[in-house]
């Protein structure tokens, strides 16, 4: 190479290599952005097969005012609910009966420990009992957020491990997230509830599924009692 080099007038083969990679650039002005698009290229068909791939929304149920769509998501036993409905008061309204006194509601199979409580982010560990199965333990995150201009509120939330002492070592992890979103519309708050959830286990999922959707409904329906002042529905 340095033979070369000096044979066309370099005494070093370092001015040569500045003066050809010069001329390459000029001759081929778009080297460097043809390599970052590669680079590029390359990250995006990486990162599409992560993706998680979610079918439409379908309609399942509606009655009485509440709207239940399920929608299936690759790599997931269980589909993915949505509920919602009106409620005729205040998004901010809905949102303080949910981060309050929802949660604060007694429930003869679940027993719950508050790790941190706050209007923004409450932190519970919960443990699920129920006749004929084993007991599930997980921790559960609450995050509210108020970022729309017009009054919108979000309440993000997604289990974690069990934050304390388990009950005992065959102890499932319950695995969940989701949003509650409470919009402002004329009638008052159009109230959203999404969430995925997996009980764990070896229970068939078409086991479940019935009481999954169950669940989320009655949900709704309690959060809407109460930011009424109404009496909460039985479990």
């Amino acid at each position: 190479m340095l033979a070369v080099a000096r044979w066309k007038g370099f005494p070093d083969g370092r001015s040569c290599m500045t003066s050809c990679w010069s001329k390459i650039e000029a001759a081929v002005p778009t080297f460097r952005w043809v390599s970052v698009r590669a680079a590029l290229l390359l990250v995006v068909v990486i990162l599409v097969p992560l993706q998680v791939q979610a079918e439409p929304w379908r309609l399942t149920s509606q009655k009485e005012g509440i709207k239940v769509e399920a929608r299936t998501l690759s790599g997931e036993r269980f589909d993915e609910l949505r509920v919602s409905t009106v409620v005729p008061v205040a998004p901010h309204t809905v949102a303080d009966f949910l981060v309050g006194a929802y949660l604060d509601q007694a429930n003869k199979n679940i027993r719950r420990t508050f790790v941190k409580r706050s209007r923004e982010l409450t932190i519970w560990s919960d443990v699920l009992t129920a006749p004929a199965i084993s007991a599930r333990c997980y921790s559960m995150r609450f995050e509210r957020s108020s970022l729309q201009a017009n009054g919108e509120v979000k309440v993000r939330f997604s289990s974690t491990d069990y934050i304390g002492p388990k009950p005992s070592v065959d102890c499932i992890l319950l695995k969940t997230r989701g949003e509650w979103n409470m919009a402002p519309v004329a009638e008052g708050t159009r109230l959203t509830y999404v969430s995925l959830t997996d009980v764990g286990g070896g229970t068939p999922a078409v086991l479940v599924r019935r009481s999954l959707t169950n669940a989320a409904v009655q949900s709704v329906e309690k959060v809407t009692a109460g930011a009424l002042g109404l009496q909460q529905p039985r479990d």
